[in-house]
């Protein structure tokens, strides 16, 4: 989680994040950004279709 938190800020300058990924930064500044200590688990496949490869992920508290 701590390298994708690194490259966020450029991937949400140069390619086509939803919005700026304002959604993923809201997530990761709720869970405390990179002081989070959890890990993200993948449930059901990646979304093909959308060619973001965007994915359901839920975080543990």
């Amino acid at each position: 989680i701590k390298t994708f938190l690194k490259m966020l800020p450029d991937y949400a300058k140069k390619c086509s994040g939803e919005g700026a990924m304002h959604d993923t930064v809201m997530l990761f500044g709720a869970l405390g950004w990179d002081k989070y200590e959890g890990q993200g688990e993948l449930i059901g496949e990646y979304f093909p279709s959308s060619g973001t490869g965007q994915a359901n992920v839920v975080f543990s508290l």
